[in-house]
């Protein structure tokens, strides 16, 4: 049966394996290769793999599978054994931690070039070719002491006028719209067959959960005292909410991976708290409204704000009159361009300043341990690091406000070696290279290329400096730059560094608008010309809202 999904899973005592997901092609037939490393671990045992094969979220076929391979038919009817849903079945998978844990072993099944893609995650520009680099060249590249580091560079590492904590926006945004458990950096993917665990809009379902019905551990016991419409906060204590281990209590466990990032997590509890609070207690559909006009107001931020600051405001406003590339609307199923969440937006990386102040006695490293670094993320924060938003963002009150760094090719060095990643392999536990491993697994078209298509100025290697890179590494001349390579390098070249190029402003800026323009629920289908209603405490504009003003009403500053 062609164009369905074939789901393989390790059944193990622990918990169960997703080793390999691929669309059938047109005859009904697909490929998955597994390595012996694939099988290892405590609980495994002996491989025993089952098939799954399904129909958006109907299961059709249930079977067992020979671990030594070869070919195997299946006959797409229901099976009398209990086996999981589809979601189930896509849910068997580990906590991740930037996307290090999920499906293992799985080679590409390469797609139609014009194939836009299926489940969640498709892809802007299906009609291109996937770039042409050398794997070990892209691990080498973004190694520490290589062309990414920033401590390596000849010159000073300048900053921007961007105030630091738009950073962590970025991140909490990039939270809130993705989640791909299941995908793997050290394999080859078939980007086609990926599913996005997060519903792609910009809805807070990261802070929401499921609701109150669902999620009920995110919010109050009414059983206690308190109300199924608030959030659960830590009692007298600056941070989320947390059991017994430390574990946080949050819709999403990655906003709880760095220091700064789960204070506003924390930030954005308070906000729905502080904003529920502020209709009459009589409310009708109290929670609902409150949920609305925290979600509109954050996609004001967004909008107004974000994407100004962060993109060529040019190409935001030919965006807001229309968009060209990603062109869903209200009635289509929503998806994330891979050339926006394995490339364009992963901007931030070179954001991302080595050192934070984050009060007026705490400062170090964002990610590490000892007593240099702010936190190892995932861990409860004592009150003496709580974040002082006035160091990240201009809240008005004469703070001395952190900058973030540049937009260019270049990473902080704890980017380069990143403490919490357990591998043996150097190029793992470098973003940088991460990065432009995952942009190939993914079979992104190159930079130039992108830039061709979309008519706009295109940049050579030497404009890039790309063409040195090339030189030092002995890779063919005529190699044309990774499209995040580029996206970072065009931002120097044409922005100096203070907001993103033509092509990655287009690339970014057509998502995030189209996604807040194709929701049925946001501002801008239901009532399009809706303005902030909520107090503006920092900015003290009428018909505006600001980051800065969503936490002095959080945390009752203003």
């Amino acid at each position: 049966m062609p164009n369905v999904s074939a789901l393989v899973v390790d059944v193990d005592l622990g918990v169960d394996d997703p080793l390999g997901a691929v669309s059938t092609g047109l005859d009904g037939r697909f490929d998955l290769t597994f390595d012996a490393d694939a099988f290892d671990g405590a609980l495994e045992g002996a491989p025993e793999l089952r098939l799954y094969v399904f129909d958006g979220g109907t299961r059709l076929a249930a079977r067992a599978v020979d671990a030594d391979g070869g070919r195997v038919e299946v006959t797409a009817e229901r099976p009398t054994e209990a086996v999981p849903t589809m979601d189930e079945a896509m849910g068997m998978m580990e906590e991740m931690h930037h996307g290090l844990s999920g499906l293992r072993g799985m080679t590409n099944t390469p797609r139609a070039p014009t194939h836009p893609g299926q489940g969640r995650f498709g892809r802007m520009f299906p009609y291109l070719d996937a770039a042409d680099h050398d794997v070990e060249f892209l691990k080498d590249l973004g190694l520490p002491g290589n062309e990414l580091d920033e401590s390596a560079a000849s010159g000073s590492v300048a900053d921007s006028e961007t105030p630091s904590g738009f950073v962590f926006v970025g991140q909490f945004v990039d939270h809130d719209i993705t989640l791909d458990p299941l995908s793997s950096l050290s394999r080859q993917v078939d980007p086609d067959a990926i599913r996005n665990f997060r519903t792609p809009r910009l809805d807070l379902d990261s802070v929401y959960g499921s609701g109150p019905e669902v999620s009920r551990f995110l919010y109050e016991s009414p059983f206690r005292g308190g109300t199924r419409d608030r959030f659960l906060l830590a009692d007298g204590r600056p941070d989320l909410p947390r059991n017994r281990e430390g574990t946080a209590l949050v819709g999403d466990p990655r906003n709880d991976e760095n220091l700064v990032l789960s204070q506003f997590q924390y930030a954005m509890l308070n906000f729905h708290n502080a904003v529920f609070e502020g209709f009459p207690e009589d409310t009708e559909n109290h929670f609902e409204r409150a949920q609305q006009a925290a979600r509109w107001h954050y996609q004001w931020i967004v909008l107004e704000e974000y994407l100004p600051m962060v993109c060529d405001e040019t190409v935001v406003d030919a965006v807001r009159d229309g968009r060209r590339y990603f062109t869903i609307g209200r009635e289509d199923r929503a998806y994330m361009p891979l050339e926006f969440a394995g490339a364009a937006y992963r901007f931030g990386h070179s954001q991302a300043r080595l050192r934070y102040r984050v009060n007026d006695d705490a400062e170090g490293k964002l990610f590490g341990h000892g007593p240099d670094a702010l936190s190892m993320g995932f861990q409860p924060v004592p009150a003496s690091k709580a974040v002082d938003w006035s160091h990240l963002f201009e809240m008005g009150d004469g703070t001395d406000t952190q900058l973030a760094r540049k937009i260019d090719p270049l990473l902080a060095p704890d980017l380069l070696d990143l403490p919490f990643v357990s591998s043996d392999e150097a190029w793992q536990r470098s973003l940088a290279s991460r990065n432009l491993v995952r942009g190939h697994n993914l079979g992104l078209p190159s930079g130039q290329a992108v830039a061709r298509a979309m008519g706009v100025e295109t940049l050579s290697n030497d404009d890039l400096g790309f063409d040195a890179i090339l030189h030092a590494h002995d890779q063919p001349t005529d190699t044309e730059a990774p499209l995040w390579y580029y996206v970072l390098a065009e931002a120097r070249e044409l922005a100096d560094g203070e907001h993103l190029g033509p092509v990655g402003s287009r690339i970014v800026a057509e998502v995030l608008v189209g996604l807040i323009e194709s929701d049925p629920r946001s501002f801008l289908t239901l009532q399009p010309n809706w303005t902030p209603t909520l107090p503006t405490p920092v900015s003290g504009a009428t018909d505006d809202f600001t980051t800065a003003d969503l936490l002095a009403l959080a945390l009752d500053d203003g």
